[in-house]
């Protein structure tokens, strides 16, 4: 068992760079937020909770990347 903080962040490597993947997830997800008016999806209903992470899935394709354009994404979801 992991003692502290420090013993964690090393033990899982935490300090690693990001890989361009990982980047754009995150560069995603935040956009995503944004698109709903919020800095993170527990300040969002249940309903808008559940929304929220379908269209995450629905645009993002696991070790791929963003399925289509931000400006189309962005025309679709925030409207």
């Amino acid at each position: 068992m992991l003692k502290n903080w420090q013993q964690f962040n090393e033990s899982y490597n935490l300090n690693e760079e990001l890989t361009s993947l990982q980047e754009e997830y995150r560069k995603y997800f935040k956009f995503m937020l944004d698109c709903y008016g919020v800095k993170s999806p527990s300040k969002l209903s249940d309903e808008k909770k559940k929304e929220f992470f379908k269209n995450i899935k629905k645009y993002w394709v696991k070790g791929k990347g963003v399925t289509k354009d931000f400006d189309l994404i962005e025309k679709d979801i925030c409207g």
